[in-house]
């Protein structure tokens, strides 16, 4: 039975108690709001189940904060994403944490201008700028992938809560159709200006995007010891998907990597400063497209660079979505158009030459 007792300002705390031990309390301004929330819980079996877990005293802060220490991934953007929901929900119990509160703060940040990474301030922190343009439905999942990974470390690794209400809160419909790639003399132009660039380790950087196909947060994560010289791979331990996967350098990218070797447990593009942290080149990489005179493109496109080169050159979707490490062939149906476009170059030749 939950306890209703006036308090010193004259408002109304309801009390609930399990097994002798207070699980929640609330503070009303009316003794008939206070009662009724209190029947209510009692009577919800789910929520009494839930105020009796470790996560009914833990704020969302502490929770993130434990998670942070314990991130091993390569999201080059995790401390974006961390600050985000603390902004939102740091001070929230893990159990008070509801669809709502979740929904609410995506359509906020889905509302919200894009930003893109300016350089490094003096301050150390990482200049963002306006992009003039709104979040992307992709971005806005990324966004609620986050906060649903911290709810099933809270489960599964800690034992805070029984259920993840980021589950109830659908993922955003993407657009992912868009196929940028670099033409041939685009990639000349870019890779010129990438060697000339002040940050020696630009051109390794776009060259081992170009032909491996990884993704950017995979390359700034990827440490010395992780390469095989000798095999020319790489095997990233934890990716995106959650898989590790192997990476394969062509002999131009192991050339390369190479004239930069470490014996070490550094990142490959460690930052000079903060050998933990990755190097922040977004200036350098602006710099060079500019040079370049390359526009409408994003260093995400060089991933499909290295797609749409493989699909041109006669490989299949499926071993277009092994170099990618796509977990379904879906994924790399957007480079169908260029597949079928090979097998018409083929077929144009070959039967052109037969007598019908």
């Amino acid at each position: 039975m939950a306890t209703i007792t006036k308090t010193k300002s004259g408002s109304f705390k309801a009390i609930i108690r399990k097994n002798g031990r207070t699980i929640k309390t609330k503070t009303f301004k009316y003794k008939k709001a206070a009662r009724a929330w209190a029947n209510r819980i009692e009577g919800d079996r789910e929520a009494m189940a839930a105020y009796g877990l470790a996560g009914a005293s833990i704020r969302y802060a502490d929770l993130a904060d434990e998670y942070m220490d314990q991130y091993s991934g390569r999201d080059s953007n995790i401390q974006h994403k961390h600050v985000f929901w603390e902004q939102h929900l740091g001070e929230t119990m893990l159990v008070d944490i509801d669809a709502g509160m979740i929904r609410t703060a995506l359509e906020k940040y889905a509302n919200g201008e894009a930003l893109r990474s300016s350089g490094i301030g003096k301050d150390g922190k990482l200049i963002l700028k306006k992009t003039g343009k709104q979040r992307a439905p992709a971005t806005v999942n990324r966004m609620r992938a986050f906060l649903s990974s911290v709810f099933r470390y809270a489960i599964k690794q800690r034992g805070y809560l029984t259920e993840n209400p980021v589950r109830q809160v659908p993922s955003l419909t993407e657009n992912n159709k868009r196929v940028r790639y670099l033409s041939d003399d685009e990639r000349k132009r870019l890779l010129a200006a990438c060697r000339a660039s002040d940050w020696d380790k630009l051109y390794l950087l776009v060259l081992l995007a170009i032909t491996t196909g990884a993704r950017l947060g995979e390359l700034l994560g990827l440490h010395w010891h992780e390469i095989d010289f000798t095999s020319r791979t790489a095997t990233l331990p934890r990716t995106k998907n959650g898989d590790s996967r192997a990476l394969t350098f062509p002999p131009a990218a192991m050339t390369e990597l190479k004239k930069h070797r470490e014996v070490s447990q550094r990142l490959v593009f460690a930052s000079e400063t903060k050998w933990r942290k990755s190097f922040e080149f977004r200036k350098h990489w602006h710099k060079a497209l500019k040079q370049a005179q390359i526009e409408d493109f994003k260093f995400h496109d060089l991933r499909h660079s290295c797609a749409s080169y493989l699909a041109m050159s006669g490989a299949t979707l499926q071993e277009i979505g092994a170099v990618l490490g796509h977990r379904s062939l879906q994924t790399t149906l957007r480079y169908t158009h260029l597949s079928t476009r090979h097998k018409q170059e083929i077929t144009d030749r070959v039967m052109g030459e037969l007598e019908l």
